[in-house]
């Protein structure tokens, strides 16, 4: 069933990469998942999916002609996975708080609103048959199966992230034990680069794991806490088809914001919808 929440509930804080505080509030709605720039006279609601996706620059952002809002993954991801399908997202910043880097926060918050049936449901993405894609190393593949299960394979250069592989049932009870509390990372030697480029001016050890050159500079909440991100980023993308993934097995190699937007229009294309 379509679910929204009961009553409006806020976050507070810092973007990642604007490092402008900002609230947030979720609100009830009827008509979809939209973000609202309160601090824009006259801006338009933005709707969540995929024909709004402006730029995949280190994170998910939307836009259409009346304003932007950046970053918005971890916020879609934390929805998704509670089943909330219509909500408005008020902001009076261009980017979320990024509260500890994780979804966790906002899966309490929006638990602590409670949530409520509306009528209908969501079109159901299905498949007949597979569907890969490639680029590079980067390779995304989803198949028919007996439940939805998301598999991520991360590997890096750096001695301390080698491969990490991670397998979830996606549903909300494992999202929210083993996915929701993954932080955003980045590496030491990218952060002079992110900064001088306008980026990351919020992050800090408080709401990002950092790999240092020899070393983690915070401690890790799990061995593989980068790529359970990595399954915490995707679920937010997924959400922009505006569809309930069905029993499919999706597999995804290297990917990121940019190639899992684009393996989410190719579902879509392929879908048998009921």
């Amino acid at each position: 069933m379509r679910k929204t929440i009961n009553q409006p509930v806020s976050v507070s804080g810092v973007g990642l990469h604007t490092g402008v505080k900002s609230t947030m509030t979720f609100k009830p709605a009827e008509d979809g998942i939209h973000f609202v720039r309160t601090d824009i006279p006259g801006s338009l609601p933005i709707k969540a999916d995929l024909n709004h996706v402006g730029s995949t620059l280190r994170g998910t952002n939307l836009k259409n002609d009346t304003a932007e809002v950046w970053t918005v993954e971890h916020v879609l991801s934390a929805l998704n996975a509670l089943g909330i399908t219509d909500a408005t997202v008020e902001m009076d910043g261009p980017e979320p708080p990024v509260t500890d880097g994780s979804a966790s926060v906002y899966t309490q918050h929006l638990q602590q609103a409670g949530l409520r049936e509306l009528t209908g449901d969501l079109p159901l993405l299905t498949l007949k048959q597979p569907v890969c894609y490639s680029c590079g190393p980067i390779t995304y593949s989803a198949e028919p199966a007996d439940k939805l299960t998301i598999t991520f394979i991360y590997e890096h250069k750096h001695p301390l992230v080698g491969r990490q592989e991670y397998t979830v049932v996606f549903d909300t009870e494992h999202y929210l034990e083993q996915i929701a509390r993954a932080r955003t990372f980045g590496f030491e030697e990218e952060l002079a680069f992110l900064k001088a480029h306008g980026l990351a001016k919020g992050g800090s050890l408080e709401n990002a794991v950092v790999v240092g050159k020899d070393k983690f500079l915070n401690e890790l909440r799990y061995a593989d806490e980068l790529v359970r991100h990595k399954i915490l980023d995707l679920v937010g993308d997924f959400s922009l088809t505006g569809k309930r993934l069905g029993n499919l097995k999706i597999t995804c190699h290297m990917g990121g914001h940019k190639h899992n937007v684009l393996f989410a229009r190719l579902l879509v294309a392929n879908s048998e919808e009921k």
